[in-house]
């Protein structure tokens, strides 16, 4: 299954007996499968994460990314139940007198041709544009200057040209499209957009502190596809680019003078695909242990594709939480800015070895805090004192 350099390692199918045939082992408590990549013949690291749950795999070491052959069987279906409930009950009547739906197409092996149209939704794609979504962001634009909205942004330091130019607005009580979720108080309102600028959803921050507002209402996401908070900030430049968690983060970044930020909504919710002509990260995710933890995660997936990567230290938050946190409260410490950690050059590793160099050096530079120099140095002597050199 060796992929030779010009092709795509984008959308792939991995079939069961493949992944089989790929040593996997559990991790993670079971919701994720570590096996060694088919698709760049992988040997010694196990560099393919495989989710459970959704049958998603990415390789970290040569960016191989799919699904499942089970995974895409399942969508299909999914999509054809669903195709069904929508049509009327007489059409449905007399389709289901007149013929059967053929054997699923996800049977085929993972080398055979597939239509396009049946893969599940890559990550990658740009989501259709929904004329619905910009006429309430329009209105909700409309309706910031002035509102409990812009009182609410200067609350919590960031003023109200700021959020214009960002795109902010307002949904006043009664107003938000999700009318489960709407709250008294409204919400301000950010786009998800995609790196070249498409709206694909609408995020609400309702209205008020966390004593005022409860836990359950106070973040909503409209139902649909995902972007980022000021996604095109990925197209801009060769700056760094400083990536956080939450919309207020990346306003307050920006209202810090931090010119290159993106909001990912979750750590979950990460796509390498949109930053694979980023040469320089710099995260800023929450202090506590979680966000720690999967900046740490992010920070080492990084490292193995090359980027440098550099972090907000915790005494950059003042001992708050998170970047809104501190900035609100006056002690975000960004002036100077977190120096990224160099790349380097790769040095004469052997083909067979790189791959175990390279994720024992992004380990050590990553979790370690070596200089990458001294890491790649390390990593070169325990290759050589374990036995793994020729």
């Amino acid at each position: 299954m060796n992929l030779s350099g010009d092709m795509s390692r984008e959308n792939l199918t991995l079939t069961e007996a493949d992944l089989a045939a790929c040593r996997p082992i559990v991790g993670e408590g079971g919701h994720v499968l570590r096996a060694l990549c088919p698709f760049h013949g992988s040997d010694r690291q196990r560099s393919l994460r495989v989710q459970v749950h959704s049958g998603r795999f990415v390789c970290f070491a040569c960016g191989a990314w799919g699904y499942m052959d089970t995974a895409r069987a399942q969508w299909r279906e999914e999509q054809q139940r669903q195709a069904a409930l929508r049509r009327p009950p007489a059409y449905r009547q007399r389709l289901s007198h007149c013929c059967q739906s053929p054997p699923p197409l996800s049977r085929q092996p993972a080398a055979a041709a597939r239509p396009r149209s049946a893969d599940p939704p890559a990550p990658r794609a740009s989501a259709p544009v929904r004329p619905d979504l910009a006429q309430q962001l329009a209105a909700f634009q409309a309706a910031l200057p002035g509102s409990r909205g812009e009182v609410y942004l200067q609350q919590r330091g960031i003023p109200l040209p700021l959020a214009q130019q960002c795109g902010v607005g307002y949904a006043g009580p009664g107003t938000w499209p999700h009318a489960a979720r709407d709250w008294r108080g409204g919400r301000v309102v950010f786009p998800h957009t995609t790196p070249d600028g498409h709206l694909v959803n609408l995020y609400g921050r309702a209205v008020g502190t966390a004593a005022q507002v409860p836990k359950t209402k106070r973040h909503d996401h409209l139902p649909g596809a995902k972007g980022y908070f000021n996604a095109t900030a990925l197209q801009a430049g060769a700056r760094p680019l400083w990536v956080c968690e939450g919309a207020f983060d990346a306003l307050a970044l920006l209202a810090a003078g931090v010119p290159r930020v993106v909001a990912i909504f979750g750590v979950q919710g990460w796509r390498w695909d949109w930053v694979r002509e980023v040469r320089e990260l710099v995260f800023a995710l929450d202090a506590d242990a979680a966000g720690q933890q999967q900046w740490h995660q992010l920070a080492r997936q990084a490292a193995l594709r090359g980027k440098r990567v550099a972090v907000l230290p915790a005494a950059a938050y003042g001992g708050c939480k998170d970047v809104s946190e501190a900035w609100a409260t006056g002690v975000l410490a960004v002036d100077a800015g977190p120096a990224a950690a160099p790349g380097g050059e790769a040095r004469a590793v052997p083909p067979h070895q790189r791959e175990s160099w390279a994720e024992r050096t992004a380990i050590m530079v990553i979790d370690g805090g070596l200089p990458h120099e001294d890491a790649e140095r390390l990593a070169w002597e325990w290759l050589q004192t374990s036995g793994a050199a020729p």
